[in-house]
């Protein structure tokens, strides 16, 4: 007789991991909050994503591309 076969589970997404204000300051390595809101006010501030009027979440990789985005060769 022959074994069963089991199908494998497929594998779920890892979820994407979002960032406080806080955490995103810390992370990008600015002073305070107000430097990050400072950031939002010119053309090409970080992505966030807002879940309600007053808060703000950022993407680790959105964060990550937009600091690779801002590399500059000057001195």
């Amino acid at each position: 007789m022959a074994e069963p076969t089991t199908t494998p589970k497929p594998e779920l997404p890892k979820p994407q991991r979002f960032l406080t204000a806080d955490e995103a300051v810390t992370f990008l390595g600015l002073r305070s909050k107000a430097s990050l809101n400072y950031l939002h006010n010119g053309p090409d501030g970080p992505p966030f994503v807002r879940l309600t009027a007053r808060s703000r979440v950022y993407s680790l990789g959105d964060l990550q591309a937009w600091a690779e985005g801002r590399k500059t060769t000057r001195k």
